[in-house]
């Protein structure tokens, strides 16, 4: 055993039960909102913000462009030029905040939301001041959250979780506080909210950064000239990043426009309950992609060829337990969300399993080719299935009167191209750095 496989499995150890408590709190947390607003409320605000979370989308590549930077400088042991690039990343990423904010805010005023969310029960000003005030905490928290990317890439994944938990408790805190003392308002709501997220990065980045001053983020360790790779590499990212986008998050978007904010709730409540399965593979996938990058630098194809096919068994117990949650699907949303309990079909659950499974295999080929920086083939599955998405979604709803199914199944369809395509890329990259290290092995 190597001592990047005992770090990883300490990595996952720590995260066991942070991830465990964090499930309970999101469990817990859907049925409080549910409670608070009614199903027709939470599906709007289901979808503002996913909406919102697009913003965060059209980064460039920042934080994934640093994360691969910093990964890589840390691995030939140079800490001044990972400073660097950190503060570097922090910088772009506050400026690129600060201007995407000031944009939205001065064509809010042209846009009508009410048709943007297919919500007439609320005032245009209403929603648009909504819409202002979560943008504000979600631009701000994202520039915060470069901390995950230097987490990530110290192969300390573990701490994101352990940051995740803390939003979870800070968010859970104030809802119980708006319940306690409130009437059913998002303006209310989204303050509180966005003020749980920023809460963790700040107590984590004085944390960590206290205890490696060496890599502490300073304006005079800014470096214009850093930004080039960053966005070289990471423009690569960002275009992932979009399509990846149009295909796993604007489904909410389209049920809303399709159907209603009710069936957005139905989505989003069974998008949540398999989200049970994504989180422990998040857990596990996550300290892999800078792993990836370290090891494809120094050569290491043995340990990647390893790695691979254990994902690749992972892929097995998956399917087992999607069987067994579709299954009980029906009873454990009875007993989480009570008197809340919304109609899900059988088929719902099916899809929804069908569309998990698709969307943990993709992650587990996109985290390799994404760490040893491969992308062009996920690039083109990618931009197709950004493409098709939404037009496969809409024909599938309207024509075969297939509802939140059409959108699910044409979301897998999409997923499908790289699925079945990035298994013989992982093959044949293992194959070339094999066939190298041995060439560079007989020429010593």
């Amino acid at each position: 055993m190597t001592w990047r496989d005992i770090n990883f499995i300490r990595e996952v150890k720590s995260s066991l039960v942070f991830k465990f408590l964090s499930v309970l709190i999101s469990f817990l947390l859907v049925r409080l909102l549910l409670k608070y607003l009614g199903a027709s409320n939470y599906g709007l605000w289901s979808v503002i913000l996913t909406f919102l979370n697009w913003v965060i989308f059209f980064d460039l590549g920042i934080t994934n462009g640093v994360k691969n930077k910093l990964s890589e400088s840390l691995s030939k042991s140079n800490k001044t030029l990972g400073k660097k690039y950190i503060s570097t990343g922090y910088i772009a990423t506050f400026s690129f905040s600060i201007i995407s904010y000031l944009i939205i805010l001065i064509f809010s005023f042209l846009i009508d939301w009410q048709s943007v969310f297919n919500e007439y029960n609320f005032s245009n000003d209403y929603l648009r001041e909504l819409v202002l005030i979560i943008l504000f905490f979600t631009l701000l928290n994202f520039s915060l959250s470069m901390i995950n990317a230097v987490f990530n890439a110290v192969q300390k994944a573990s701490l994101i979780t352990v940051n995740q938990f803390l939003t979870q408790v800070f968010t859970l805190t104030s809802l119980f506080i708006l319940i306690r003392f409130t009437q059913s308002d998002l303006h209310t709501l989204a303050l509180l909210y966005g003020c749980s997220m920023l809460i963790s990065n700040i107590l984590l980045s004085i944390w960590f950064y206290s205890k490696n001053k060496e890599l502490l983020p300073e304006f005079k360790a800014y470096d214009k000239t850093l930004l080039k790779p960053i966005l070289s590499l990471g423009l690569r990212f960002f275009i992932l990043q979009t399509t990846m986008m149009v295909i796993l998050t604007t489904d909410r978007f389209i049920i809303v426009h399709l159907t209603n904010a009710e069936e957005v709730a139905k989505y989003d409540v069974i998008n949540r309950y398999f989200n049970i399965l994504l989180i422990i593979h998040t857990l596990i996938n996550t300290p892999l992609w800078p792993m990836y990058t370290e090891a494809y630098h120094k050569g290491d194809y043995n340990w990647l060829e390893r790695i691979m096919r254990k994902m690749f068994y992972l892929g097995l117990i998956y399917v087992m337990a999607i069987l067994i949650m579709i299954f009980v699907g029906e009873f454990v949303l009875e007993i989480w969300l009570g008197e809340n309990v919304l109609e899900v079909l059988k088929s719902n659950f099916a899809f929804m399993g069908v569309l998990v499974f698709f969307n943990i295999c993709h992650s587990i080929l996109a985290y390799f080719t994404n760490g040893i920086g491969k992308t062009s083939i996920q690039l083109i599955t990618s931009l197709l299935g950004a493409i098709l998405n939404i037009p496969i979604s809409i024909f599938l709803v309207n024509y075969f009167n297939l509802g939140i199914n059409g959108v699910m199944i044409a979301t897998i369809i999409c997923l499908s191209f790289f699925c079945i395509i990035g298994p013989f890329q992982v093959i044949k990259e293992i194959r070339i750095l094999k066939t190298n290290y041995l060439n560079a092995q007989k020429n010593e």
